[in-house]
């Protein structure tokens, strides 16, 4: 049993410092008895300058006020880990990180330097798994003692922002804010029509009947089979609104099923039927709190994570890899901008993670509509190593891990997704274009030299004929055999069991709790309770989380999520799309490259 003294001395910065101060001055000292005045001065001046740096560099930009107000502004792109390039990090400071927004309310709940958190909230970039996730955060930070407001002031608050504010115990929303509550939609594009008009034929497999990504460019609407899959999504995601509004409002299940369907409505209308408090603004808001105007007691997100890191992180304590991977997977040359998954990349992270012998457990964060099957299986079997290496792996799931996104975490020790995460899409789809129609109304022909009658199958200028669709249907049929085969060995079902929940059909994580697809509902730090259970951490014993990322150089701004860096054209087609913006670049490369993909639709609510 480890002393908790001695483990304070081995941690702590001060005593650190002090040492090395306290030798500083011995020398100094000695130095001027004897009569060394330079060296003595010398030793002595670096002694207070190490003093001074300390203060002003990690000391001073810690200190809060002892009655301070915490404002957290959501607006924009939340993302799972905004720590990019550091050329990066300057340009993109104000990103949201949804690491840095747990930690921040964690923290906040159980420090007495906090009084209050105010939660600024207009149109934001996010899920509804990430924004009941950070509706969570704000409810544990109120039930620790904390007065928590959420503001609405956006030009309109739909049900996900409206979802995260009432986390709150007060909500008050600009006078002139409108909310859409608009019930529940999700849907698709469907491009075959566009695509027949412009003589471009899309020839597409899919294993199974729900594997609905192929959709997109072979049929004009969705089939029953996806219908019946995104129905059942819309239901649950009808039910976890319901639930959580009605026990945060205090309203009963039918008025905030009415409510969230009520359609465009105004602030006045939101406060006469409970759905918020108040109308205000953030500078009523201010005076409450700082009635003489001296703005101290206020301090932001950055500056409060400052605070907390300098108070919490001390002592020697287990160690906990989280490893991200956000976006769709690619096995080759990843696009020059976006968020995506490299399979090499993460793999060698948790690869890392997994030979670092402080490292007690991994926690891997998926947020990832899936992609290259063959990076998806480089990640998988890197999941797999860490186990042989005594390494229990524990899977937390964000808005997404479907498809190959489900592929990297089916071998897990554990699997947590939210309530409203889409997994499963246990299939897998092949895209080809023929592009020799357009091409020939443009005056372009092709000519070729084979040496066999299937040479040039893959080539844009003509269609496969029906013998090489076929054979391709079984190369791609036996690589659905291997996906379904790794879901039944890793979630320790038969293959029938495994079959029933696999044809490519989605699931919320309700859903997929229920068939045995996820062990646990919950949040990141619910994955972080199962990790440590697994390495048997003692209860006793603090955790602290290390994120193992991809290495990056100053100039590197490949795989920067910035939308300032991705063509406003890509923004456009993903907007189109519905994909988040950040995930555009890659994923309409895996679509016009086409090929063998493990990839479920991204449907946004």
């Amino acid at each position: 049993m480890k002393n908790p003294f001695t483990d304070r001395l081995w941690i702590s910065r001060e005593v650190r410092l002090g040492i090395v101060v306290a030798i500083l001055f011995v020398v100094g000292a000695i130095g001027l008895a004897f009569g060394h005045w330079r060296v003595g001065i010398t030793a002595i001046g670096i002694g207070i300058a190490l003093v001074a740096a300390f203060y002003f560099a990690v000391v001073r930009p810690a200190q809060i006020p002892h009655d301070a107000v915490l404002v957290i502004r959501l607006a924009g792109a939340i993302e799972e880990d905004v720590t990019r390039s550091p050329l990066d990090q300057i340009m993109r400071r104000g990103a949201n990180s949804l690491d840095h927004l747990r930690y921040a309310f964690d923290s906040a709940a159980i420090d007495n330097d906090v009084r209050a958190i105010i939660v600024e909230i207009a149109s934001f970039g996010a899920g509804l798994a990430t924004a009941h996730e950070i509706h969570r955060l704000m409810r544990a930070a109120q039930a620790g003692g904390k007065r928590v407001i959420a503001l609405l002031r956006g030009d309109d608050a739909g049900l996900r922002e409206y979802l995260v504010a009432s986390g709150a115990g007060e909500i008050v929303a600009n006078p002139d804010t409108m909310l859409t509550m608009l019930g529940v939609a999700t849907g698709g594009v469907f491009l075959k029509n566009a695509l027949d008009k412009l003589k471009i034929q899309a020839q597409t497999l899919q294993w199974k009947e729900y594997k609905g990504a192929a959709e997109t460019l072979g049929r004009e609407t969705m089939s029953p089979a996806v219908r019946e899959s995104m129905e059942a999504i819309v239901a649950d995601w009808e039910k976890i609104l319901i639930e959580v509004i009605a026990s945060a409002r205090q309203l009963s299940p039918e008025k905030a099923r009415e409510l969230i369907a009520a359609g465009f409505v105004s602030a006045k209308f939101a406060v006469e039927n409970k759905l918020i408090d108040r109308e205000g603004y953030i500078e009523d808001l201010r005076t409450e709190f700082d009635p003489e105007s001296k703005r101290k007691v206020f301090i932001n997100l950055a500056r409060y994570r400052r605070h907390a890191i300098f108070n919490r992180e001390r002592g020697r304590r287990a160690r906990i890899a989280l490893v991200h991977a956000s976006g769709p997977v690619v096995s080759g040359e990843a696009p020059a901008t976006g968020e995506y998954i490299s399979g090499v990349a993460t793999a060698s992270q948790i690869d890392r993670a997994s030979r670092d012998e402080r490292v007690k457990a991994i926690v891997f964060r998926v947020n990832s509509p899936g992609g290259s099957a063959v990076g998806s299986d480089l990640v998988w079997r890197a999941v797999r190593e860490a186990q042989g290496r005594g390494k229990p792996v524990v899977v937390s799931m964000g808005d997404v891990a479907g498809s190959g996104g489900y592929y990297v975490a089916a071998g897990a020790d554990a699997i947590v997704a939210e309530p409203a995460t889409i997994t499963g899409s246990i299939g897998v789809v092949y895209a080809k274009f023929n592009l020799g129609n357009l091409l020939s109304e443009l005056g372009v022909h092709f000519d070729f030299v084979k040496s066999a009658p299937i040479s040039d199958a893959m080539s844009m200028a003509r269609a496969m004929t029906d013998a090489e669709l076929a054979q391709l249907n079984e190369t791609v049929g036996h690589l659905y055999t291997t996906f379904t085969a790794k879901v039944a060995e890793g979630r320790h079902l038969s293959p029938e069991q495994a079959e029933a929940v696999a044809k490519g059909r989605i699931w919320s994580g309700l859903a997929a709790k229920e068939r045995g697809l996820v062990d646990e509902v919950g949040g990141l730090s619910t994955a972080v309770a199962i990790a440590r259970d697994r390495a048997h951490i003692a209860k006793d014993r603090r955790h602290e989380l290390i994120t193992y990322r991809a290495e990056r150089r100053w100039l590197d701004f490949r795989g920067s999520s910035a939308d300032v860096s991705t063509p406003w054209t890509i923004r456009a087609a993903a907007a189109t799309l519905g994909i988040p913006s950040r995930w555009a670049p890659a994923m309409l490369e895996l679509l016009i490259c086409g090929g063998v993909m493990l990839l479920c639709p991204f449907i946004e609510l």
